[in-house]
């Protein structure tokens, strides 16, 4: 009897065990006929039972993997539908001079390659693109991929252009938010330029100069060693009036912040108190009295000015990086040009200040949006930016310009320029003060009593705040 049991025991855990290492799918799961080695059954006989546990083989890793190889491809990458990546897009650029050079067909022939679906992208280029595309929009056809209009208000975005949240996440892009309204992106910046010092790195080896500059102080210590080797130190470029917007950047590398100009609006005398504004307008004033900058203020010298870094007779220029590719154009010797982050208070850390480009965006009007968004996509993570100076928008490509390579390797802290709001654009306005464009800059270098000016430029910015305008 016991015996008896002990077979009919011995024939249950056999059963057991072959079910237990049979894979799944042996065992019924899914729609995979099973192999016929693992056809055991619960009611088998005992023979049978028994060959079949000897003929079930040693389960190995592979059966694992061969589970894995049952996934379906993504239908999605990135925030693009694969499936509907196919046709033709067209694209309305500002970037006349890749379309002449070749530069868009060899990139639409790699894309091609990447979604042999998609049979053509065709690109139109605008030398005056607001003149060009503005009539587009209106007429309600413009193209599939395109450049926002800084005249589109925030608020019009959605009447234009698709969102691209799905793309990119704000930790991986530059100047996120720049296009965003309710919470929908709209737009992702072609590249991003950074301001800094150019200099001639032979100038300052010559003067011992040490770079980079980490203070306003050891700034104008730098121009002054430049100045006694008998050079001009740095130009403000102040008679082409457009450069001194440098000096409405600055305050933002002194205070960190890019709150400032918002707080400007609750402040009393932003031009004369102890503020941000004050200090880099005063700084400004030095390089002038310290005579460190050209001697005539009034003189349109852009041009001589670059001419003079590249030969080395002028030391540096605070610009944009977008200023790099035509300085390294000209000069006979490229490798002699250096960029470094403009140098703030004495004992804060270095910055970086950061601006952006036109912005991509995908026409909610486009009946091949997916496509767009695979090509916008595409050119962010290819298309090289060093002809336009840029530090790609997307964070996880490398800048490949040596000059910006340089700047990075300093590990500024990276500042975002805000955009100013109605309200602070509206009190500008009345106090007729032209924030980046350097007019009031040019008058205030001009005027007898730098002190006294400044006290004028807080009084129509408290009238201006106040709701009065400024009188015709």
């Amino acid at each position: 009897m016991r015996c008896s049991m002990f077979s009919r025991l011995l024939t249950v855990v056999a059963v057991i065990t072959l079910t237990a290492l049979v894979p799944a799918e042996a065992r019924g799961a899914g729609t995979r006929t099973a192999p016929a080695q693992s056809a055991a059954r619960p009611n088998a006989s005992q023979e049978d039972a028994v060959r079949a546990l000897e003929s079930v083989p040693v389960v190995k890793p592979k059966v694992k993997a061969a589970a894995v190889k049952t996934a379906t491809p993504p239908t999605a990458v990135g925030g693009v539908e694969l499936a509907k990546v196919q046709g033709s897009i067209t694209f309305y650029t500002n970037r006349a001079d890749l379309v002449a050079d070749g530069t868009f067909t060899k990139l639409e022939a790699q894309f091609k390659k990447l979604y042999p679906k998609v049979t053509a992208v065709k690109v139109i280029a605008f030398s005056d693109y607001a003149a060009g595309v503005r009539p587009l929009m209106e007429s309600g056809d413009y193209g599939d991929l395109l450049l926002i209009l800084p005249s589109v208000k925030k608020s019009e975005y959605g009447n234009y252009y698709a969102p691209l949240n799905a793309l990119y996440g704000p930790e991986q892009l530059y100047f996120y938010e720049r296009w965003s309204h309710q919470g929908l992106n709209y737009g992702i910046s072609v590249g991003v330029t950074a301001e800094g010092l150019i200099y001639n790195k032979k100038v300052l080896q010559q003067a011992k100069v040490k770079v980079p500059l980490q203070s306003a102080s050891q700034w104008l210590e730098a121009l002054k060693k430049i100045k006694g080797q008998g050079l001009t130190p740095m130009y403000l470029n102040a008679g082409a009036r457009w450069p001194l917007q440098q000096w409405d950047k600055y305050p933002l590398v002194l205070s960190g912040s890019t709150q400032l100009y918002e707080r400007m609006l609750n402040e009393n005398k932003p031009f004369s108190g102890p503020t941000p504004v004050h200090r880099a307008l005063e700084v400004m004033h030095k390089l002038v009295t310290g005579k460190l900058v050209e001697q005539d203020l009034s003189a349109n010298c852009y041009e001589s000015s670059q001419k003079d870094l590249l030969r080395g007779d002028a030391g540096m220029l605070y610009l944009g990086s977008w200023a790099l590719p035509e300085l390294l154009s000209r000069s006979a010797h490229p490798e002699d040009l250096g960029f470094m982050p403009v140098p703030g208070e004495d004992g804060a850390s270095l910055r970086g200040q950061l601006w952006h480009d036109w912005a991509y965006a995908v026409s909610c009007r486009s009946h091949n949006q997916e496509t767009a968004k695979a090509f916008l996509k595409f050119l962010l993570e290819h298309l090289e930016g060093d002809s336009r100076g840029f530090i790609p928008t997307l964070k996880s490509r490398a800048a490949t310009l040596p000059q910006l390579t340089e700047y990075l390797s300093y590990s500024p802290q990276l500042l975002e320029t805000p955009e100013f709001s109605e309200h602070f654009s509206a009190v500008s306005r009345r106090a007729k003060i032209d924030f980046y464009q350097g007019g009031y800059l040019q008058a205030l270098l001009r005027a007898k009593n730098f002190t006294a000016a400044l006290q004028k430029l807080d009084e129509r910015w408290a009238q201006a705040r106040s709701g009065a305008a400024q009188p015709q």
